[in-house]
């Protein structure tokens, strides 16, 4: 099995994992788990094929958010708009219930695709890398979405193609060469086996992009207000330093791209 990142087949089995979303168990199922011994990326042993959408992607898997919840994205998304444009036209991909689309200044022309997305306007289902736009972006982002896809260098290349001069490519995703991960490994928050497909950090992520691209990687302790409590599972004991933890923990980063 190729690594998604660098193609190498040159990997090990770290751990095995159960299917679990978040900390959530949803059932026993075990799924391995290797690590590229080339550049260090993690990823699940797993065919993706059109059974895997179906048996991995229920129509329950993405829940309705609560008050408390929306709150929280809010405050969180403030510090992602100043990177939009005014003005602009943006695509969000894998944009789940939209959520993030709703939520954009009334000045930005707002689209997303998703495999399974609401009914609305601007919403396109499909698959990302099947689907021909009729159009370019001045935005393109990812929020949690890229590690869903098996094949990311064809995904961030395609939507590199898709951006109008000076565009930008924005993602959060979770980040491997973090305090949590290195703790609870096969029980990890922002595991959720099978259907994250590659696992970067801070450093192989860069593989994605060209060379001496203008390429900016940022931390956001603040993403998830609970990851790391959770992700304390094998070590409870820990929680007690839990505030000061999450501030150094770097459980996910944020990537910022800008096309020359």
């Amino acid at each position: 099995m190729n690594c998604p990142l660098c193609f190498s087949k040159e990997n090990t089995t770290i751990f095995i994992a159960t299917n679990f979303h978040g900390h959530y168990q949803l059932n026993s199922q075990k799924i391995i788990f290797k690590k590229c011994l080339k550049c260090g990326c993690i990823f699940p042993k797993i065919i993706v094929d059109r059974q895997y959408y179906q048996k991995y992607y229920p129509q329950n898997y993405q829940t309705k958010s609560n008050l408390l919840t929306k709150i929280w994205q809010k405050l969180n998304d403030s510090y992602k708009y100043k990177f939009i444009p005014k003005n602009s036209r943006l695509l969000d991909i894998g944009c789940g219930q939209a959520d993030y689309l709703k939520s954009l200044p009334q000045n930005v022309q707002a689209f997303g695709i998703d495999i399974n997305p609401p009914q609305g306007k601007n919403l396109i289902k499909d698959d990302f890398l099947k689907h021909d736009f009729s159009q370019k972006f001045d935005t393109i982002t990812f929020w949690h979405s890229l590690e869903h896809f098996s094949h990311p260098c064809q995904v961030v290349k395609k939507s590199i193609s898709l951006l109008n001069k000076h565009g930008r490519i924005l993602i959060s995703i979770p980040n491997t060469n973090s305090l949590a991960f290195r703790i609870s490994q096969n029980k990890w928050f922002h595991l959720d086996p099978p259907r994250h497909l590659f696992l970067p950090n801070d450093q192989n992520i860069k593989k994605l992009f060209p060379k001496n691209s203008k390429l900016k990687i940022n931390y956001l302790p603040w993403e998830f207000p609970l990851d790391l409590f959770w992700s304390f599972y094998k070590k409870p004991y820990l929680r007690i330093l839990y505030p000061i933890l999450k501030i150094f923990d770097r459980e996910t980063i944020f990537i910022y791209f800008e096309k020359a």
